[in-house]
């Protein structure tokens, strides 16, 4: 069984040890209640971002490491205002 390095800073909280454009992206996937799924849909419609800038921003919000440029929409759509 291969073990997982972290990275923790002096005060407790994870430590981004790989940011900027060349990073790589791997998925994440979990299963939640329908309800919750619609509530995410909904929160996102709301704020016009995607699911995964609402994911990024609840895990910088708990401590994780999420630089400001990795908030943006990658799908190389322009946003209707």
């Amino acid at each position: 069984m291969a073990t997982a390095k972290r990275s923790i800073e002096s005060s407790g909280k994870p430590r981004a040890t790989n940011t900027g454009p060349s990073v790589k992206e791997v998925p994440l996937q979990i299963m939640v209640p329908k309800s919750v799924r619609r509530q995410v849909a909904l929160l996102c419609a709301d704020r016009s971002e995607n699911i995964r800038t609402l994911v990024l921003r609840g895990l910088r919000s708990v401590g994780i490491q999420v630089s400001e440029s990795e908030l943006t929409d990658r799908r190389g759509r322009r946003r209707k205002d």
